[in-house]
């Protein structure tokens, strides 16, 4: 099975270049994870800051992988040519732009009611702000670098449906995270009017860049088809923040854990995001259609061989990381097991619903790129962390 598999061009050419890309998501989640645990004393001084991580870095996460995978659509079916303008790139940063401040805004309020919930005490202006201005210095940072995967593994010959998803989900941890701490640095010293005036001051700007973007047809359909679909996304990844709030405690015993959560949640919505590009530019092209060909079912076993590879990687990164910042941990063998068995579980369930996501948005007249990957990669913060958190506790009951 291993021999055939290697000896089909196409398949072992999936195999290199996904591998490639969640392994170099996984080591550059290094950096993510690291930032998780060197502020781990941050979160004691605002424990809801926990609630926001997942739906903050998965929004990110959301909207440029997304915007990766229109791209990919776009080169393979020429509708963009490198070195050439194009209205469909303006309007799509645009859109973009538009979808990063209102999503920051309303992740922002949905983790403050689930803090609330919770227990925790914190302000709604507060997180809010926390949330807002990590999303708008991010995605300047995001549109360079999403650009630069789409046309450069392009121009090399590469396929940018199995590059961007990693490599552009990896970015938004990298670049994500760490300006959520330095957000809330800035909020921290902040007094109380000024946090008002400043909240105000980029809701009214969430809106201009709403309705300034609707005013094209590209933008117009990117906002109109998105917008739900993220908005239930952010309500999704907001409730493994509620799984991480309500285990803080037994969570911050073992502390090491939440070094592997980053590179865990964002290969785990990598793979569903390369199945779902790979599904949408199959859809448009005309390759794919509503029988299980053995064109999916091959992808669905080039995921789980990769899985193989991916999540003890993960496990091995999180014992290290978590013994060099003397955190408390597993040891490495239970630390692999865990992020094994709650990987290949996850790699089982994505296969699944990136399919049947894919196909029905393409039926419903709903272009996959615009939804397939919030979509999925919200489901798996959820499921992702219900997994993750769930084998922990399985295999270390006491």
């Amino acid at each position: 099975m291993l021999a055939w598999l290697f000896t089909e061009r196409q398949i072992a050419r999936d195999i290199k270049e996904s591998l490639f890309s969640l392994v170099f998501c996984t080591f550059g989640d290094l950096i993510t994870g690291v930032t998780v645990g060197f502020f781990t004393d941050k979160l004691h001084v605002l424990p809801a800051l926990l609630v926001l991580i997942p739906p903050a870095i998965g929004m990110r996460g959301n909207i440029f992988a997304s915007l990766g995978s229109r791209l990919g659509t776009y080169l393979h079916t020429g509708e963009v040519v490198l070195g050439k303008k194009s209205e469909l790139i303006k309007e799509n940063v645009n859109a973009s732009f538009a979808l990063t401040f209102s999503m920051s805004i309303y992740i922002g309020i949905l983790a403050w009611i689930i803090a609330h919930y919770l227990g925790m005490d914190v302000s709604l202006i507060d997180l809010a702000l926390i949330s807002i201005l990590a999303g708008i210095f991010s995605a300047f940072l995001m549109i360079f670098f999403t650009f630069l995967i789409a046309f450069l593994s392009f121009k090399r010959g590469w396929n940018p449906d199995n590059i961007t998803a990693p490599l552009i989900t990896l970015a938004g941890d990298i670049i994500t995270l760490p300006l959520l701490f330095f957000s809330l640095e800035i909020v921290l010293l902040l007094d109380d009017r000024i946090k008002l005036m400043l909240f105000v001051t980029l809701l009214a700007a969430s809106i201009v860049s709403l309705i300034h973007s609707s005013l094209y047809k590209t933008a117009r359909r990117i906002l109109i088809e998105s917008i739900p679909v993220l908005a239930i996304c952010g309500l999704l990844s907001s409730f493994s923040g509620t799984i991480l709030g309500a285990k803080f405690e037994g969570i911050m015993e073992t502390a090491a854990i939440l070094t592997i959560i980053p590179a865990f949640l964002e290969d785990g919505g990598a793979i569903g995001g390369i199945l779902a590009a790979r599904f949408s530019s199959a859809l448009h092209l005309g390759e794919v259609g509503e029988k299980h060909e053995e064109k999916v079912w091959n992808l669905f076993i080039v995921m789980h061989l990769v899985g193989l590879v991916i999540f003890p990687l993960i496990g091995i990164f999180g014992y290290i990381a978590g013994s060099l910042l003397g955190l408390g941990s597993y040891n490495i063998l239970k630390m692999v097991a865990i992020s094994l068995i709650a990987g290949e579980i996850v790699i089982f369930i994505v296969n699944f619903l990136a399919y049947f996501v894919s196909i029905k948005s393409y039926k419903a007249g709903i272009d996959p790129d615009n939804v397939a990957i919030p979509i999925l990669t919200s489901l798996m913060d959820f499921i992702g962390i219900a997994c993750l958190i769930g084998v922990a506790f399985l295999l270390n009951p006491g």
